[in-house]
């Protein structure tokens, strides 16, 4: 009877043991994966490198009006997500430091729009493999020492998670960005939550679904919704804007000339 009772316990110490190791989640093992730039970016440069070409030099042309829209999208994306982006491309190149079975610590020098910037961002890893970053920085010329500029959450490969921006001189929430990537797909949807330059509560989502990219833009103060869609083999495309074309739905062919569109 003793036999059996030590068996059972040697066999459950064994499971237990095995079962810890089985639970133990990245977090003791190597740093998490920084969330890629593309988190923090839209790409039209098919659309912008067609307009450049002498094929694209039409006057009124749908596809000139939904480059042009396109143009208004990426000045509000950049405005909130160009220094962040060159941050985040910036600490790929460097090693973090283990601050814990938990935690890592990046902590190198960079430049974004002619400004230096110290640059100090921390991970930390949760018991169900989540992700926090915390992104710090310093630039003695501006008066910043070591201020939080943006968080962030991910899982622990970098496939989805969001941002949090601030302004630096108020603490201010600036925008709030929620991105998903994986399988060669792509979709990031921007909030501005500052009326820093009259944007408040204007919103941009963009989706690349390895073919097709699709980018909405919702300008509150205007009450006015914008979608422009194309094919980034074919470059046919739409625009639909309340601005243009009374509403309707305007369509380009892979010529980039207007075409009827067939739906």
């Amino acid at each position: 009877m003793k036999y059996r009772i030590l068996k059972f316990a040697c066999v459950l110490f064994t499971v237990s043991i095995f079962t810890i190791s089985c639970n133990t989640t990245n977090s003791s093992k190597n740093p998490p994966q920084l969330p890629p730039s593309e988190s923090m970016s839209v790409d039209f440069s098919e659309m912008e490198a067609a307009s450049n070409q002498s094929k694209a030099k039409l006057a009124e042309s749908h596809f000139n009006t939904a480059v042009f829209a396109s143009s208004i999208a990426k000045v509000i994306l950049q405005a909130n997500l160009a220094i962040p982006k060159a941050l985040v491309t910036a600490a790929k190149a460097e090693t973090p430091e283990s601050i814990n079975n938990s935690e890592w610590e990046w902590s190198y020098n960079t430049a974004a729009n002619g400004q230096n910037f110290g640059v100090r961002l921390t991970a930390t890893a949760e018991s169900n493999d989540n992700v926090t970053w915390n992104f710090y920085v310093t630039n003695s010329a501006a008066g910043f020492d070591d201020e939080l500029f943006f968080t962030g959450t991910s899982d622990y490969e970098a496939t989805a998670g969001t941002w949090t921006y601030f302004d630096l001189q108020s603490g201010q929430q600036l925008s709030v960005v929620t991105w998903q990537r994986t399988d060669g797909s792509t979709s990031i949807e921007l909030n501005v939550e500052s009326d820093r330059n009259n944007n408040r509560g204007d919103s941009i989502s963009y989706d690349f679904d390895g073919t097709v990219k699709t980018v909405v833009f919702i300008d509150v103060s205007e009450d006015e919704t914008t979608t422009i869609s194309y094919n980034t083999e074919t470059l046919a495309g739409f625009i639909i804007s309340p601005n243009y074309n009374e509403g309707a739905k305007s369509c380009w062919d892979g010529n980039l000339n207007n075409t009827t569109c067939s739906s």
